[in-house]
């Protein structure tokens, strides 16, 4: 007579795989960017420059500044004072001497007329002195500033994505096992049991 029911049940699951995989996207193009910069010259003239100093050439022909007179004031002054005072002099001598020499008035006076005519005041209009002339040279400056050209150079791109593969297990069922009494109830004393049959 059979007791127990044996019942053995294996594991149960579900497996999950995902193929390993790469994605490529399209494809950055190359770029190049240049940027220039044309040859640039700049030219700084500058003209000739001529000086001319006549100050010495006028101081000698007479026509002196009036700074030059004031400096001289002074002394031409004591000078002509001398110089006329000796004149007036001699003149007056002259004058009182006149009769006795035979020159009159008139004849003194012609006579002092012409000492005034001297080769040093003839000549006073004809400069002793030259100009002073000085003179710079006319300049040209150049300043070139080269052409230069700048690239800027972008490489194609191209990126990859790269998916690994997977793989998971779904367990739905463990393995076990199920043990099942399939005997009856043992009465002790058997004359217990309802269905009790006494043998014969």
């Amino acid at each position: 007579m059979q007791l127990i029911k044996i019942k053995t049940y294996p594991i149960q699951y579900e497996m999950h795989i995902e193929n390993a995989k790469i994605s490529t996207p399209a494809m950055d193009p190359a770029e190049l960017d240049i940027s220039t910069t044309p040859l640039k010259i700049d030219n700084e003239t500058t003209n000739i420059q001529m000086r001319m100093d006549s100050s010495d050439m006028r101081r000698s022909m007479g026509m002196k500044t009036i700074a030059d007179v004031a400096r001289e004031a002074p002394a031409k002054t004591q000078q002509t004072c001398n110089r006329v005072t000796s004149e007036y002099v001699n003149m007056g001598n002259q004058m009182a001497n006149g009769a006795s020499s035979g020159m009159s008035v008139a004849d003194l006076m012609r006579q002092k007329l012409f000492e005034n005519l001297t080769i040093e005041s003839t000549i006073a209009q004809i400069p002793s002195e030259k100009v002073d002339i000085s003179w710079e040279p006319a300049t040209v400056k150049h300043k070139v500033q080269e052409s230069k050209a700048d690239i800027d150079w972008k490489k194609a791109a191209q990126e990859m994505e790269f998916v690994p593969s997977k793989f998971s297990l779904e367990v739905q069922e463990y393995a076990h096992v199920e043990i099942e009494y399939i005997g009856g109830f043992q009465y002790v004393p058997p004359s217990s049991d309802p269905n009790y049959e006494e043998k014969e």
